[in-house]
């Protein structure tokens, strides 16, 4: 993963900023949204900090967006500021060199560093960096090394791969621990021990529902696109007995919802693995997931409260202190808005994949949960998230039903749940007049530069000898016209009701009513016009030819011509 991105929580309608990161160049900038026109994204840039050690982690303080912290290859984390490139960043050692996995500020400006595992070390560091270094005036950081010290150590000789801080519980933090479970943390407990832990080993890429966080979700190791999401109300508390062992509870603790295969990969030997997960800043139950061949998949979840629990569940679900019965989580939808880069349905020259996404907190025109994504060209695009299709009907008369909905948001902001307001129904009738032009106003249209699919239905007319039939020809008519139109609501449903209407108007056994009905219908019009003819031929018995009465020949010879 080489570039990244972070949109800002404070941005607004007025002003919308964002973090561009630039992991191989070594370089943060913080960027103003001037304008979209539905295709590109134009930004100014208005801090830059290019003096950037090497690192492969890094966050985006939320305290103070000019604060940056990274976790360098050697251990040690660093904290930067945007506003100023020439001061000097504020290294935080460690005792033993080993790379930084993981960083994550708190809002009150705690900052949690996880590294890989060595022996007789804390791998989970937590530094207060607020009260030490960043309450001074100066826009300088300040170097007092030997007064900074952690105020809490935790996982002694284990790995942490990832961490992530509670928005409304500032002390408390959920991290993964390499191949053996994810903890959480209470950092206002002197003990050291974590307050609830899930056995697992999908450790990676901890991701916080910021609008219920009660959920999380977590990703597994490389090549393995498995996704879980997990409630922290049905995690167990942990004990120093259940910790090395893993007995009691925790074994039977679990996700509440899990993503198998999250990413298909066309061959076993190229399968992805998940570079990104993060959660809507605007709407609960979003959640985004970037793969590492630029699959970007959104999995829309939903509460499902179930009455018929049973006594099991309801009594670890009292034990917890909780009143009401334990939500059922499922996925409601999964909205799949970027192809990967090796899909062999699109053309890999004609399309640039993702290699980075975020959420925004704010809505998109439609009203509905928006993400900014840096694609492997450098151009940035939003994509909005497609709504439910409204519920219809199609009545026996041939009316259409449908549900009009509104949305609920204003000024282009979303809230934290669906605001769909019922405005009644939508009726579309059938129109009274013809639903298509006559063939003689469409084909001068049809001297447009051809489409494959017409250029092969001309070149099979060419092959053929004779004229095409009836049947033929009113079937191209059609297929000719709509490729160049999208037909009406109204347009549609008379082409489906068209039947009924002919039958109301008499269309039965007069061939001069018939003909007067389907007017504008050149070959049914001819149709009916042979028939009539052949009918009165056939009582002055003109049809009989060397013993043969060609009146018992059927209208299917005639609609194909295949006399």
């Amino acid at each position: 993963m080489e570039t990244a991105v972070r949109w800002s929580s404070e941005s607004t309608v007025e002003e919308q900023q964002f973090l561009l990161v630039d992991i191989a160049g070594r370089s943060f900038q913080r960027c103003r949204v001037e304008s979209y026109d539905g295709s590109e994204l134009k930004y100014n840039r208005i801090a830059t900090n290019r003096n950037v050690p090497t690192f492969q982690a890094f966050d985006w303080s939320s305290h103070d967006e000019n604060i940056l912290g990274v976790g360098e290859w050697s251990g040690s984390a660093t904290v930067l500021r945007l506003d100023a490139e020439q001061s000097s960043p504020l290294s935080l050692p460690v005792k033993s060199q080993r790379p930084v996995n993981a960083v994550s500020f708190a809002k009150t400006g705690l900052l949690a560093v996880g590294l890989e595992r060595v022996r007789n070390d804390s791998s989970l560091n937590i530094w207060d960096v607020e009260h030490r270094v960043l309450a001074t005036s100066s826009p300088i950081l300040s170097s007092r090394k030997a007064s900074l010290e952690p105020v809490r150590k935790y996982a002694s000789s284990e790995g942490i791969t990832s961490i992530a801080f509670f928005q409304h519980q500032p002390d408390t933090l959920v991290a993964g621990v390499k191949g053996a479970c994810i903890r959480f943390y209470d950092l206002r407990e002197n003990t050291g021990n974590p307050i609830i832990q899930f056995p697992t080993t999908s450790v990676h890429n901890i991701s916080i529902d910021p609008l219920d966080e009660n959920y999380f979700a977590s990703a597994g190791t490389q090549r393995d696109t498995t996704i879980h999401i997990w409630d922290r109300r049905v995690g167990p508390p942990s004990s120093a007995a259940s910790l090395g062992s893993g007995s009691g509870h925790n074994a039977q603790s679990g996700p509440v919802l899990e993503h198998r295969r999250a990413f298909e990969a066309p061959a076993p030997s190229a399968q992805p693995h998940i570079w990104s997960l993060r959660y809507c800043r605007g709407q609960s139950g979003y959640l985004g997931a970037l793969a590492s061949n630029g699959d970007f998949k959104v999995f829309e979840t939903k509460q499902n409260y179930d009455s018929r629990t049973n006594e099991l569940d309801q009594r670890i679900w009292i034990n917890h202190g909780q009143g009401s019965m334990q939500p059922k989580l499922r996925t409601d939808r999964v909205h799949h808005l970027a192809p990967a880069s090796d899909n062999q349905r699109y053309d890999r020259e004609a399309i640039t994949h993702v290699v980075a996404f975020d959420f925004t907190n704010l809505a998109g025109p439609k009203g509905r949960p928006s993400a900014l994504t840096v694609h492997s060209d450098r151009s940035m695009k939003l994509y909005e998230l497609q709504g439910h299709p409204t519920a219809f009907a199609l009545s026996t008369s041939g009316h259409l039903i449908g549900s009009a909905v509104s949305h609920g948001s204003k000024a282009g902001l979303s809230t934290q749940d669906d605001v769909f307001t019922s405005a009644g129904l939508l009726h579309a009738r059938p129109s009274i007049e013809s639903p298509v032009e006559k063939p003689s106003a469409v084909s001068e249209r049809l001297d447009k530069p051809a489409s494959p699919h017409r250029e092969l239905v001309q070149k099979q007319r060419r092959g053929r000898k004779g004229r095409p039939s009836s049947h033929e020809s009113h079937e191209q008519w059609f297929e000719d016209y709509y490729l160049y139109r999208i037909p009406t609501v109204g347009a549609a449903l008379a082409v489906l009701d068209l039947s009924r209407r002919r039958c109301v108007q008499g269309y039965l056994f007069d061939c001069q009513k018939n003909m007067s009905i389907i007017a504008e219908d050149p070959w049914l019009r001819d149709m009916w016009n042979w028939i009539g003819r052949a009918k009165r031929l056939a009582v002055e018995e003109s049809l009989v030819v060397r013993g043969i009465d060609l009146s018992y020949l059927g209208v299917y010879n005639i609609w194909n011509d295949d006399l």
